[in-house]
């Protein structure tokens, strides 16, 4: 140990962590700590605890903040930090926190002086030419932004002028100000990536050419160049990594969280997730409810679950249109540009006359229709999935529900059912048996019964869409079970080979594609897409 230099102490150490070693190691003594005992192997110099937080001056914490599966931000890691720091000391969080987090942070841990700062270091592996050129480099960074009481501020900024010297800007403001910045870079550059990668597209529809386009359009100087290369034409479009698509997570549920629906980056996200997974999936169109005689409740329409006949014609015919032929799946597969099919979930009783319109109006091949059933629904009236929920909502029983699963209650009913939803499929079979009994009631008035479904297997292809429409990934051996079982009830029922299984919400892993195949299915259908027979993307219709 060092004692003739101030010593600064660095937790985590991935891109950010070891950026600010190399920023600092040649001015301070610096002691690094990461939790993943592997990294030891690289980085001989890692602590093995983080001990030595006595006795530095300064602790940057560049820990992951990773996005939750309900968009939070995970904040453990850096609590698990904090709390291991136990006498006053001023400490520099780099993670990225969403606002207000500092404030708290502050509440809990009184003793501790906390300043919050964006930081820029990135991922790119491309060259970048100056001023752009700091994404990699700590010191060429042009300014530092502070966000903190005055004085721990300026404690923190004495230790970067040592290294940065006197001509980089150091800025101080307030926590929020900080907090938020960071997240306003990202979604914008997360937008300005998706709005590229939209033109792209474009171009395509029209038969221009996307690069020479760029270059028109960069010619005007309010115009800069960077994040509109369309990156990784043949994997992913748009934006992925480490820190773009958490802190626009991050960001739109924080800001939901204090009362604003962030709906133009909510509408950047979802473009971002269409266009990457788009890229890669085959023309399989995916639909639910279609709204044909009977009313359908406009909670489906609301949760997007539902069109109209005239939309699906119109879907359809934009296809025939482009030069696309009604084919079965595995020629969707092998001719993507040239084949299209239609798949319908659930078995909702105006399937079976969807189905009949569909053959007398476009002459639509067998095996170009598929209709996935879930057994439980169209055969017993019982556990009818996300659809017992809307009818029991649509009676006013939300709140009944909620108390049932010790849920609590947001302000927004659109968002409840999401919670309910993401509840509720994940619960096993036994759990959700015991819900039916509880809010029993008859829904066969939308589902088609063995005798409609025996007809509809005349116009297309029926497939398996197991027996509780719940999350298969979870609770695994009742899954199982509950795959061959649906199968078996199919063929008897129907008396012929049940080739296709759908998974229900498009959840599943690789044990669950392995197992599929060894049930004797032929192809597995799912959302997201990926180069196998067993896990086949469809195409949400926009609705």
């Amino acid at each position: 140990m060092d004692k003739s230099k101030e010593k600064i102490g660095i937790i985590g150490y991935g891109y950010v962590g070891r950026a600010f070693y190399e920023f600092f190691k040649n001015h301070f003594e610096v002691f690094a700590y990461d939790n993943n005992p592997t990294l030891k192997n690289d980085f001989s110099y890692l602590q093995d605890s983080m001990d030595f937080i006595e006795n530095v001056s300064l602790v940057l914490v560049c820990v992951p903040t990773n996005a939750l599966p309900n968009g939070c931000v995970d904040m453990s890691a850096v609590h698990q930090v904090l709390e291991n720091i136990k006498q006053e000391k001023l400490v520099l969080i780099k993670s990225s926190i969403p606002p207000l987090s500092t404030e708290s942070l502050s509440k809990k841990y009184p003793h501790l002086k906390l300043v919050c700062s964006p930081e820029y270091i990135g991922e790119s592996s491309y060259y970048l030419p100056p001023p752009y050129d700091f994404d990699k480099e700590v010191v060429k960074t042009p300014y530092f932004i502070f966000g903190g009481r005055d004085n721990d501020c300026s404690a923190i900024i004495k230790f970067f002028k040592k290294v940065a010297g006197p001509t980089k800007e150091y800025i101080k403001t307030t926590r929020s100000n900080a907090e938020v910045c960071k997240y306003m870079e990202n979604s914008f550059f997360a937008t300005k990536i998706t709005f590229c990668n939209e033109f792209e597209k474009i171009c395509k529809t029209f038969g221009a050419d996307y690069d020479v386009v760029r270059e028109l359009w960069l010619k005007d100087p309010r115009i800069t160049k960077t994040h509109t290369l369309i990156m990784n034409e043949d994997k992913d479009y748009c934006f992925g990594g480490k820190c773009l698509p958490k802190d626009l997570d991050g960001i739109i549920t924080q800001s939901f969280k204090y009362g604003y629906e962030a709906n133009f980056l909510k509408s950047v996200r979802d473009s971002n997730k269409n266009l990457r997974n788009d890229a890669l999936k085959p023309h399989i169109l995916c639909f639910h409810r279609i709204a044909y005689k009977e009313a359908i409740s406009p909670i489906y329409f609301e949760r997007k679950m539902a069109i109209g006949l005239l939309r699906l014609e119109q879907y359809i015919e934009s296809y025939l249109q482009r030069g696309y032929k009604f084919g079965s799946i595995k020629q969707c597969l092998d001719e993507p540009k040239k084949y299209f099919c239609l798949s319908f979930d659930d078995g909702f009783k105006e399937h079976l006359e969807i189905a009949k319109i569909l053959q007398n109006q476009y002459n639509a091949k067998k095996e170009s229709l598929i209709f996935s059933i879930n057994v439980n629904n169209a055969l017993n009236n019982t556990l009818c999935g996300m659809d017992l929920l809307y009818y029991l909502i649509d009676k006013g029983k939300i709140r009944e529900i909620f108390e049932y699963f010790k849920l609590d209650l947001i302000p927004s009913t659109l968002n409840n059912i999401e919670v309910l939803k993401q509840h509720y499929i994940k619960q096993d079979s036994k759990s959700l048996c015991k819900f039916y009994e509880t809010f029993k009631a008859d829904l066969s008035h939308i589902f088609l019964d063995s005798k409609k479904l025996k007809e509809l297997a005349n116009y297309g292809l029926i497939a398996s869409h197991a027996l509780f429409h719940r999350d298969l990934t979870q609770h695994k051996a009742q899954s199982k079970e509950e795959i061959l079982e649906s199968k078996q009830i199919l063929e008897q029922l129907l008396d012929t080979k049940i080739d296709i299984f759908c998974y229900p919400e498009g959840k599943n892993d690789k044990e669950l594609q392995d197992f599929v195949e060894e049930a004797g299915f032929t192809f597995a259908l799912s959302i997201k897409h990926i180069h196998s027979q067993y896990g086949i993307g469809r195409r949400v219709a926009k609705l």
